[in-house]
């Protein structure tokens, strides 16, 4: 009885371990890799007799597995070295044609306010040289006309006193013992010069008077007192000339002063043009040049943008790729594994199978 008992437990483990060998593999098969695997076991098995063929091309084929992920994990090795190095040069180009882009917008903007104040300025400046010019040719304008009247009255001041210093040589010659109608012709021209002198007319009648009366009765209180008259009024004559000549004087000196500043302040509004007509030049210039640079920039960065974010994709699919064939290599390898084993420690159960197959 017992010995029945053993011999049902020993079939009964036997029962069970082929049935689960039968399971493992009928997993094996299920899988394409696995189908193909076991296909060229059976027919190495049909056409050899015996599994050392086999399990040595299994073997090949397992170490052809391993070769295959060192090469592969060589290769993701380099890759990620690549992508590290060229995703860093990317980031850093970004960052520069970032740093670039906002550079040279600042400094466009910056130039533009700059040039709209500059071109303010020289609007001003142009009005204030043309004002500075309105008021040089004013002035002048003044200061010529006030000479031309000074030369004018100094002139009727020069005439009025030779007038009366030839009046003063006629009285003093009857004076002398001279008769009236020897100097008649002398006295009527004298008389006649005095009247004609518009600006001193008033001054000289009396003195006009005073000679008339002399060609009816000639005595000498009136000589002394018309001579008296005479070195009055070319005393006030003098007098009165030297007060133009010193206002003349002032004046002049004053246009002078005046017009040197004028000229100084409109050469300085002058060189102020110029230069902010430069400076104009160089914002413009630098408008330029920042919105070319900053178009090229721009650019440059779309275009880095682009490759980086073209350089993500590629390194993510080759460490898709490379995680993708790892898992798969290692499921074969698992395969290859389980079959070596099967081959190796349950050869007859998997011979079993395999014959039953088709």
């Amino acid at each position: 009885m017992m010995k029945f008992i053993a011999l049902a437990l020993i079939a009964s483990t036997v029962l069970a371990v082929q049935k689960d060998t039968k399971t493992i593999l009928a997993e094996i098969d299920a899988d394409n890799f696995g189908n193909s695997i076991l296909s060229t076991v059976q027919m190495y098995l049909q056409a050899k007799g015996n599994a050392e063929e086999v399990l040595v091309l299994l073997n090949q084929l397992l170490a052809g597995l391993v070769d295959d992920q060192n090469k592969h994990d060589n290769v993701i090795r380099v890759d990620r070295s690549a992508c590290t190095r060229i995703v860093t040069d990317l980031e850093n180009s970004i960052a520069y044609h970032t740093a670039q882009v906002s550079a040279n917008a600042q400094m466009r903007e910056d130039n533009e306010k700059a040039l709209a104040e500059a071109e303010n300025d020289v609007r001003q400046t142009i009005q204030d040289i043309e004002s500075n010019e309105r008021t040089f040719a004013q002035e002048e304008a003044n200061r010529n006309k006030a000479h031309e009247t000074w030369v004018r009255k100094n002139g009727e001041h020069d005439d009025a006193i030779a007038a009366v210093d030839e009046a003063t040589k006629l009285v003093q010659h009857l004076s002398l013992g001279a008769t009236f109608a020897e100097l008649k012709p002398k006295f009527e021209a004298v008389q006649k010069r005095l009247i004609e002198n518009e600006s001193h007319g008033a001054l000289f009648q009396p003195i006009v008077t005073a000679l008339t009366e002399l060609a009816s009765k000639v005595d000498q209180k009136a000589i002394q007192r018309i001579l008296q008259l005479l070195s009055q009024l070319r005393q006030q004559l003098v007098e009165a000339r030297s007060v133009l000549e010193e206002t003349e004087n002032r004046q002049a000196q004053r246009w002078v002063e005046f017009s040197t500043h004028l000229s100084n302040e409109h050469n300085r509004l002058v060189e102020r043009k110029n230069q902010l007509e430069q400076a104009i030049q160089t914002f413009k210039t630098n408008i330029d040049t920042a919105t070319h640079f900053f178009e090229v920039h721009t650019l440059e960065l779309e275009s880095a943008q682009e490759t980086l974010d073209a350089e993500n994709e590629w390194c993510a699919l080759q460490e898709q790729t490379y995680a993708t064939q790892s898992s798969e290599r290692q499921r074969q390898q698992e395969i290859v594994d389980r079959i070596l084993e099967h081959l190796t420690d349950k050869l007859t159960a998997t011979s079993q199978y395999l014959g039953g197959r088709f």
